[in-house]
């Protein structure tokens, strides 16, 4: 999806928007990090609005994916 498109949908970044968010995005997210926590290695997750619409919202549901919530 080209920038323009996606900036349209998630503006103004203030809530996930289902075009954009996808569960299985997350559960992979979680999936990786566990592996490479596993291997006592340092993770750095970049999270960007246009996965989703609010990048502090998938924060959130990774977090609370990796603890269990």
């Amino acid at each position: 999806m080209r920038y323009d498109e996606t900036y349209a949908k998630a503006y103004p970044f203030d809530k996930l928007v289902d075009d954009l968010f996808k569960p299985i995005m997350v559960e992979e997210t979680v999936k990786l990090v566990r592996e490479i926590l596993a291997q006592d290695a340092v993770v750095y997750l970049i999270i960007n609005n246009r996965a989703g619409g609010n990048a502090p919202m998938i924060a959130e549901n990774v977090v609370e994916r990796l603890l269990g919530k």
